[in-house]
């Protein structure tokens, strides 16, 4: 490698694509690019996960802003119907408890201090959400948007007919291969407990 590029990677981190690239071999999967975003689809234990760094740009004041997703996706047919939405508490979700939006609690300090959850069956939610390894993930991690859903998640994507998606949003940039090795534990991790429990598949 050139000391051009030693210098280069330094300052602006690896090559998105040769992240991509790598994180796709590794996983056997497939690289795709859309509107200029990359994706890695991939199967694993019998589940087709998608993770993609995406582009969403803002206009403010006549000037128009990037911002950077890291977004994780596995669907699966979803037999008692669960669906959960975890989103940082912020003032948002705030106002939202002023009008009597249930806010979920699992008895963790650190999840509920910084997480809102909601779920149409709660104490399924918590039991999932009781699993120490996956709860330390979310934790880390901390993920903007971590949801089971059939709806669209923030960049229109939706699950095929009858299926219900994990859907995993943080915005923050690609930077090195770890970043998506730890969205896929966190959604592996989700989805065993899902299928030891609730008979997804």
């Amino acid at each position: 490698m050139s000391v051009y590029k030693k210098i280069k990677e330094f300052i602006l981190g690896k090559d998105i694509r040769y992240i991509c690239e790598q994180f796709a071999t590794e996983r056997n999967g497939i690289l795709k690019s859309e509107s200029g975003d990359l994706f890695v689809t991939y199967e694993h234990s019998g589940f087709r996960y998608n993770i993609a760094n995406k582009t969403y740009y803002v206009t403010s004041g006549g000037r128009t802003f990037e911002k950077k997703y890291m977004i994780g996706i596995v669907e699966f047919f979803n037999p008692i119907k669960i669906e959960l939405c975890i989103t940082q508490d912020d003032i948002l979700t705030k106002i939202g408890k002023v009008f009597n939006r249930k806010d979920i609690t699992i008895n963790n300090k650190d999840f509920d201090k910084k997480y809102f959850l909601q779920s149409n069956h709660e104490y399924k939610a918590i039991a999932i959400l009781k699993n120490e390894i996956l709860i330390n993930q979310i934790i880390s991690l901390q993920p903007d948007r971590l949801e089971i859903i059939n709806d669209k998640g923030l960049f229109n994507e939706l699950p095929e007919d009858g299926k219900y998606m994990l859907y995993y949003a943080k915005q923050e940039k690609l930077k090195t291969i770890e970043q998506l090795n730890n969205i896929h534990f966190l959604l592996n991790n989700f989805i065993e407990i899902l299928k030891d429990n609730y008979s997804i598949h």
